[in-house]
């Protein structure tokens, strides 16, 4: 009964596997193939390999600027967020005060909100007010704004699971609470850590909303805005588009398969042991 169970188990998991993938799997066929013949028939596999449509790509999106803006909006944003959010749940975990007890339900009420709610308020203030459109840094500013509650979430649970024990016996030792912080807590982070960063960078750089309505101009754009550059109002180039697509793709889903062997056990351990 167990064995039948576990193959009827399996037969689910490869059907849901190949329903996942046929997207990605049309994705990358159609950069092979003209757009004319991707219109004709979107899931026939390409006559030939033509790299044409790379090419193009590279070209039209400004790719090299455009990737280096997005690595350096997802990389700030990534490294930012684990310093202040971990040391922000450190407190929170340690420290019970009834003030924090607030701010914590306020860090989660604000997960439920979506960015809409956020957008036109940033957008008047930021852009307008202070004519900081165009700029990297106030992205960063912003995204991070945005993902810090999430973080904590995920780390304060992370942290409650750490034995009280530890910090006791370093506060003995002569360590102050940045000293046990950096010197013995970050260290056993390690799990969570590599799950916040892959879930903030991974969503940095998918961003598109928050970024198009900052970002406008060609030397500051994004590889998420860059891509709709083959989208005009009288034609559309799908097939270079979709080159565009994979080759922003590529570098994430790298950072995604490197760190995926931590993050069943961070979201286990900070959701759940919280």
């Amino acid at each position: 009964m167990r064995k039948s169970n576990r193959w009827i188990a399996y037969i689910i998991l490869l059907m849901l596997l190949i329903v996942f993938m046929i997207p990605f799997y049309l994705l990358v066929i159609n950069t092979f193939k003209t757009t004319q013949q991707f219109v004709l028939n979107p899931f026939s596999f390409p006559e030939t390999l033509n790299f044409d449509n790379y090419r193009e790509a590279i070209r039209k999106m400004n790719f090299k600027i455009s990737f280096k803006n997005t690595a350096i909006i997802s990389l700030s944003t990534t490294l930012l967020n684990t310093f202040f959010s971990s040391m922000i749940s450190y407190v929170f975990s340690r420290k019970k005060w009834r003030i924090n007890k607030i701010l914590f339900m306020l860090l989660i009420v604000s997960m439920v909100a979506p960015f809409q709610v956020y957008m036109i308020p940033l957008v008047k203030i930021y852009g307008g007010m202070l004519g900081l459109s165009n700029n990297l840094a106030l992205v960063i500013y912003v995204g991070i704004g945005l993902t810090i509650p999430f973080s904590v979430f995920l780390y304060q649970g992370f942290l409650n699971s750490i034995p009280r024990e530890l910090d006791e016996a370093a506060l003995i030792d002569g360590c102050s609470m940045e000293k046990t912080f950096f010197r013995i807590i970050l260290p056993l982070l390690k799990p969570i850590i590599v799950t916040v960063m892959v879930f903030v960078g991974l969503g940095s750089w998918n961003e598109y909303l928050m970024t198009s309505l900052f970002l406008t101009k060609v030397e500051t754009r994004t590889l998420s805005i860059a891509a709709f550059t083959f989208l005009t109002n009288r034609s559309a180039e799908y097939s270079p588009m979709m080159a565009g697509l994979v080759l922003g793709i590529v570098p994430i889903l790298t950072f995604y398969l490197f760190g995926q062997k931590y993050i069943i056990d961070g979201v286990v351990q900070g959701s759940v042991k919280g």
